[in-house]
Order: structure tokens, then C-alpha cells, then sequence
């Protein structure tokens, strides 16, 4: 018996009911929570919310003239974790790309083989919107938490991508150049200045001798 296609709904993410986007998840059934409330797995990397993300799944509920709404309700990125139901050990990367050829695609062909590279390491990669004259583009990117922001760039790197490729989110970390410690000079010993030979001491005429020379 041929497996049931996964149900698709379109679910949005909120903060208070600012910062909203609407990306498409699966539709896992009925979940504890506000009448109608449904659990669901995310099938697109969010813009604008950094968890939840590709694959995570989340308890979506019913608002008056709206679609099924997650609201992060400004909770401290700390305890982000309680208010998604399974995590599925994706982190977020934000990364802008810069064409290095000049052509007529709009980009499509750096963002396809960044594309092709990030499926290779089992990163989610999606586009934001492509590069313009003066903009660069920007791919968000799900990834698995055995991969490190850096190692995702440097594996990137090696894939031939027609592209220049700047780490935008996670802000990357400065390297830290360690500076030699000068090491003091000790200052030369001094010589001991050559005693100068002490003058003999001049011998007083005596009485007698001084009478004679008047």
C-alpha cells in the first residue's frame, strides 16, 4: 500500500504578533493546547525566527481571521527550547552570496550550486531573495548541530560555488591573533670602573726644613 502523502498547511510564527511569516508544515494531527490546536513539523527555514526552524515540530493554534500561529510570545532565547515540542538538532545560519561572474540569471547559478553543495552536508538551504546590482543575495540555511558554523563555511568553500560567501548569522568569531610576549632584555652587567691609583700622600717639611729655605 503506497504511503499516505503528507499533509501540507501553511502555519505562521509571530513574536506578540510582530515579525510574522508564514512558512508551510506538516500537518501531525491534534495537539494539547487551545481548542482546534494542531501539531506540525516545519517544512521551510524561516526568515525571521532562528527556532523554530527546518523540521522542527511545533503546536500551532487557532486566531480569529488568521492562520494556525505559533507566537514565540518574546520569550528569552534561553528557554526558546520549552516552547518547541521536538527538536530536530537544526541551528540556523544566515549567509550572503556575491556572484563572481557577470550573467544574465540573476544569480541562479551560484545560489543552484551552493544549493547542490548544502545538500551534500545535509544542510536545508533556501532563498531569501536573489543579488542585485549593489545587494548581495541571501540564502538562509538549516543546519545540523554536528556541523559548526565554521566548518559549514570552510566545506563551502571547497564545493567551487561562483560565488564570494560571507557569514552573515551567526555574527563569526574574530580570530584571535596571539601576540609574541616581548621578552625583557636584560640590561648588560656593568664593569667596575678601573680604580684610578691613589696619589701618594705629600710628605709636610718639617720645621727644620722649612726654616732652611727662608
Amino acid at each position: 500500500m503506497p504511503k499516505a502523502k503528507p499533509k501540507l498547511i501553511k502555519v505562521c510564527l509571530a513574536n506578540r504578533g510582530e515579525d510574522s511569516e508564514t512558512p508551510w508544515a506538516e500537518d501531525l494531527g491534534p495537539a494539547k493546547g487551545p481548542k482546534g490546536s494542531r501539531k506540525v513539523r516545519l517544512l521551510n527555514v524561516p526568515f525571521m525566527h532562528a527556532k523554530p526552524t527546518w523540521g522542527d515540530i511545533i503546536v500551532v493554534s487557532p486566531v480569529e481571521d488568521g492562520l494556525p500561529t505559533w507566537d514565540s510570545n518574546n520569550i528569552a532565547w534561553s528557554k526558546i527550547g520549552s516552547r518547541i515540542l521536538e527538536d530536530s538538532g537544526r541551528h540556523a545560519m544566515i549567509v550572503h552570496y556575491i556572484p563572481t561572474a557577470d550573467d544574465d540569471d540573476f544569480g541562479d547559478a551560484a545560489f543552484k550550486t551552493l544549493d547542490t553543495a548544502s545538500v551534500a552536508l545535509d544542510v536545508i538551504c533556501e532563498g531569501c531573495y536573489g543579488p542585485e546590482e549593489g545587494r548581495p543575495g541571501i540564502a538562509y540555511l538549516a543546519v545540523p548541530d554536528t556541523l559548526s558554523p565554521a566548518d559549514v563555511m570552510a566545506r563551502l568553500a571547497d564545493a567551487a560555488i561562483p560565488a564570494k560567501l560571507v557569514q552573515i548569522h551567526p555574527k563569526p568569531r574574530k580570530k584571535v591573533v596571539a601576540k609574541k610576549k616581548a621578552v625583557a632584555k636584560k640590561p648588560a652587567a656593568k664593569k667596575p670602573a678601573a680604580k684610578k691609583p691613589a696619589k701618594p700622600a705629600k710628605k709636610r717639611a718639617s720645621s727644620k726644613q722649612r726654616r732652611t729655605k727662608k
